[in-house]
């Protein structure tokens, strides 16, 4: 009986959903990603089409079948439901809407007619002195941050707090003129009163003022009270993006990294604040941008977007992508086989599963600046030296030395790793722009083997990400597909 491509996915164990009367969303086949798949059932006269927004997996139902079910093309289109023709070409995507380019406006200063800045401020700043405190004074929380990658000594620098609540309660209560603000009334008539919820305080600061306080809620007492309310922004607050520039700045080789939270932008502050500008949109289709802070992305010769992999973030990229020029949207790593990273807290949840991000983010800079990047720069990244000097011996490169004809010697690690690859159907691809620069890599491994030797593959790229030395000699590696076939010959 003829099938279209929602009814193949099912048949094969995934679980599409509908996402608009014409769109369906479905785990990814090839590459294992949880909501980047996309499919269009009634495109291209009953074959349907699909597209991955993560490995660039696309083509009909069809292709589907051969690629997925290595059916051959007569057997693919019976299935399918249509006659085979020759020269038989996937349906295009439908058209781009049209798109706003970001609006420069005057930053938000967080001033309001109806409120009292001076005493919210004094208010505000009072409470992340206090907050900060606490949070020192908190365990669990100081485990829960380290787990994200945000030890005690950086929370302190980035003033980070924990409000307890107070009075056995999960939240602190105040009258709304103590904190500056107006007075509100209920539906039922009372005055309504200012609410601070328990959890883990994100403050946005302009020297000594505080422009924002967000507050991350405990999940415990979300599950009790407003699941989906999982930052609350204290009123009062401005709504400015947060931009916490490079530490070690070069105009001429600016490059930056945009997410969606400020605890992700805090952590690759941490990690990579050397190298990057990092900001957090709070959201993913923002429409406006403070001037100065639009300045500085139009001056940088490289954006990573790196908002959530959900519609939102998939609505939201063509307004980077028509504003800016250099963006290139870099989703967020996530393992094969793993469980969907929950959404706004992406990079957090990567480092805790054990992603190198420093190396993600490094990936994402055009091999020219790259190189270029001197100063701040990573060992991971460090450029080649070229020649050999008699006193120093050998030259090398971050351990790889050259053997007496001249060809790179593959370390202890790199041997252990490439013994375990000829174990296994693994494919590294590493995708390029026109100009050879890496913009993106990716680890697959057949379904069929994985599904027979489960784990096999996790423990392949836990040694992997064990080992920075592995991917210095893939980068090496001439070729953008690599496999144990080609593994050791690389070229210096």
């Amino acid at each position: 009986m003829p099938a279209n491509l929602v009814d193949l996915l099912s048949e094969y164990g995934f679980s599409p959903v509908k996402k608009t009367a014409t769109e369906w969303a479905s785990p990814c086949p090839f590459c294992g990603g949880k909501d980047r798949f996309q499919i269009w059932p009634d495109e291209g006269e009953g074959r349907g089409y699909y597209w991955c927004r993560q490995c660039d997996a696309k083509g009909d139902g069809i292709q589907f079948l051969r690629d997925f079910a290595d059916m051959n093309y007569g057997d693919a289109c019976k299935r399918i439901g249509v006659a085979p023709v020759a020269n038989l070409r996937a349906p295009a995507l439908a058209k781009k809407k049209a798109v706003e380019p970001f609006e420069p406006v005057r930053p938000d200063d967080g001033t309001k007619p109806e409120l009292d800045t001076a005493k919210w401020r004094t208010r505000a700043l009072d409470f992340v002195t206090w907050t900060s405190e606490q949070l020192q004074k908190a365990p669990e929380q100081l485990a829960w941050l380290a787990a994200r990658g945000i030890d005690a000594a950086s929370a302190r620098q980035y003033r980070l707090g924990y409000t307890p609540g107070e009075k056995g309660r999960n939240c602190i209560i105040r009258p709304r003129a103590v904190w500056g603000l107006p007075p509100v009334k209920r539906k039922d008539g009372k005055d309504k009163q200012f609410w601070l919820p328990r959890g883990i305080v994100v403050p946005q600061l302009s020297g000594e003022d505080v422009q924002r306080l967000r507050i991350r809620r405990l999940d415990a007492d979300r599950q009790l009270f407003r699941p989906e309310h999982k930052y609350h922004v204290v009123e009062g607050s401005s709504m400015d993006v947060l931009w916490l520039p490079c530490m070690n700045p070069r105009p001429e080789q600016a490059v930056a990294v945009v997410v969606e939270s400020e605890l992700d932008a805090i952590l690759l502050h941490i990690l990579a604040g050397d190298l990057f500008h990092c900001m957090a949109s709070m959201t993913s289709n923002i429409r406006r941008l403070p001037v100065d802070v639009y300045e500085q992305l139009q001056s940088c010769l490289c954006i990573l977007v790196a908002l959530d992999c959900d519609a939102a973030g998939a609505d939201g990229w063509p307004r980077w992508q028509e504003t800016f020029p250099r963006a290139k949207r870099w989703p967020v790593p996530t393992g094969a086989g793993e469980a969907p990273i929950d959404h706004r807290d992406l990079t957090g949840e990567a480092f805790s599963r054990g992603e190198n991000l420093r190396l993600w983010l490094q990936a994402g800079i055009p091999a020219g600046i790259r190189k270029a990047m001197r100063t701040g720069q990573s060992p991971e990244m460090a450029s080649q030296e070229e020649g050999r000097d008699e006193k120093m011996g050998p030259v090398t490169y971050h351990g790889i030395k050259l053997a007496e004809n001249g060809c790179p010697t593959p370390p202890p690690e790199v041997l252990q790793f490439y013994a375990m690859w000829r174990e296994m159907p693994v494919v590294y691809t590493r995708f390029t722009d026109e100009e050879g620069n890496c913009i993106g890599f990716d680890w697959s491994c057949d379904n069929k083997w994985s599904a027979r030797n489960p784990g096999k593959f996790h423990e392949f790229l836990l040694f992997r990400d064990a080992h920075n030395i592995i991917w210095e000699w893939l980068s090496l590696n001439p070729c953008n597909k690599v496999t144990d076939q080609n593994f050791l010959n690389v070229t210096w």
